[in-house]
């Protein structure tokens, strides 16, 4: 769990260090071990070829029953190595020669090879003196005939050989260690360098504030791993700024918007209250205040909707429905309005929805509204149509004074308006085009805007295909 709260360069570092413990350990045991290996083979075999040598020189003697007066013993046995020592004892143990003799306890002695078997068996002795000495020990036959057996004891002092062996493990030991130590420093140097680039993230990070959203990662000396991640960081930097603009302008336009009619009602009463009035003056300025409150109160609920719009848990009910009838309803509901400007709303084209129906009323009838509020001639026409992907258009198309190309990118913003001026039209807040983007986002459909000044202006809606 403590490791879970280190850094990465710490954790980097000791993952080298670990890896190098366990590189080195394995290494450093198996070169012991095959050494040691070695070492013991060659003993083993050095020690077998003498007692075949030995049990040479025992068969060409002459007398065995005098075996320690013979003149020529000590001269074999002097053709042997002189770290090797050499016993040569009888059936009951008892010595019969010794060529630099050892006084090894007859308990100590590993079990002897029989008569014509190679001496494979050998054990490590230490002597109360701190040598060791490897033993062998084998049965031999004495004189020509073989009448007589005699006990071939052979130590080999390989006190060398154990020194050897530690010196090496002490050396490995101390490789190990400063292995270990240089690998860590090492990580976390090589560490450190490689991370450059993740601090400057973070630096670049802790350097922007509402008042420096220009900052930027620079892509130049990003090293390849780390571009992916900057490209993305520059990205959002760029969403963030675009949104804190885009907030920032809504709060002043918002601002702006509920001034307007909180004035007018402020000053309506103040203007009622100047003096005694009737009651028929007095029954004005209320219906008067009604209409401004009426207003209020839908933009209050537009901006309630956009918000929730806004919320990634909001959830709807897409249904399947025909598309062209839900038009002619609403079509014949906006009529009415559109008979005082005398315009016709007309519907073509046939097609069904998956759609939630009372977003997709929602959706036409504000660009109805919109339609009717900016048309100068011609009639209205709503169409409806299937396209070979499955999608559903529905295009709302009115002949005005059309848009401008300019506002495009921005027409479907809150409260924004393509007349330059900023007072308040008294239709509308601005935001019923952004609820028309808004309800096409819950659908995970699109909407576009077509229009050449002074001549027609068509918006589309694409709602996606029917779910299975």
């Amino acid at each position: 769990m403590r490791l879970k709260h280190w850094s990465i360069t710490y954790r980097l570092s000791a993952y080298f260090a670990l890896s190098s413990l366990v590189l080195i350990a394995a290494m450093g045991i198996y070169l012991d071990t095959t050494l040691h290996s070695r070492l013991e083979e060659e003993h083993a075999v050095f020690l077998a070829d003498d007692v075949d040598l030995i049990r040479t020189a025992l068969s060409r003697l002459d007398d065995g029953a005098v075996l320690a007066g013979n003149a020529r013993w000590p001269a074999e046995l002097t053709l042997v190595a002189s770290r090797l020592h050499v016993t040569i004892l009888d059936a009951d143990r008892k010595v019969l020669a010794a060529a630099a003799p050892l006084n090894i306890p007859l308990s100590a002695l590993p079990a002897a090879a029989g008569l014509g078997k190679r001496a494979e068996g050998s054990i490590v002795w230490k002597s109360e003196d701190g040598k060791y000495y490897r033993l062998v020990t084998a049965w031999s036959g004495v004189g020509q005939a073989g009448a007589r057996k005699a006990l071939i004891v052979l130590s080999l002092d390989v006190s060398l050989e154990h020194r050897l062996l530690a010196s090496y493990r002490n050396t490995l030991l101390l490789t190990l260690v400063a292995g270990v130590l240089g690998a860590a420093t090492l990580g976390y140097v090589i560490t450190r360098r490689g991370l450059a680039p993740i601090r400057r993230v973070a630096k670049t990070a802790n350097e922007i504030t509402s008042a420096r959203l220009d900052r930027r990662l620079d892509l130049a000396d990003a090293p390849v791993e780390m571009r992916e991640l900057a490209v993305a960081f520059n990205a959002m930097l760029d969403r963030l700024r675009d949104s804190f603009a885009r907030l920032s302008q809504f709060s002043s336009d918002i601002a702006h918007e509920l001034r307007t009619p909180i004035n007018n009602l402020m000053g309506e009463a103040q203007v009622a209250l100047s003096r005694s009035r009737t009651a028929e003056e007095y029954r004005n300025t209320l219906g008067s205040n009604v209409e401004e409150y009426e207003r209020l109160s839908r933009m209050i609920e537009n901006m309630l909707f956009l918000a929730r719009a806004d919320d990634p848990q909001t959830q709807i009910s897409p249904a399947l429905f025909d598309a062209r009838a839900e038009a002619e309803k609403l079509a014949e509901f906006y009529q009415v309005v559109a008979d005082e400007a005398g315009a016709r709303i007309r519907c073509s084209g046939a097609a069904m929805v998956y759609a939630d129906a009372l977003l997709f009323r929602r959706a036409i009838g504000n660009l109805l509204s919109n339609a009717l509020r900016h048309r100068t001639q011609g009639e209205i026409a709503v169409a409806v149509d299937s396209e070979s992907d499955g999608r559903t258009t529905v295009a709302v198309t009115n002949h005005g004074p059309g848009i401008p190309p300019q506002h495009f990118a921005r027409i479907f913003d809150r409260l924004y308006r393509v007349e330059p001026s900023r007072e308040r039209s008294i239709d509308g807040a601005g935001l019923g085009l952004a609820i028309v983007k808004s309800i096409m986002d819950l659908h995970r459909g699109t909407v576009s805007v077509a229009s050449t000044p002074g001549g027609p202006t068509v918006f589309t809606l694409r709602f996606p295909p029917a779910v299975p």
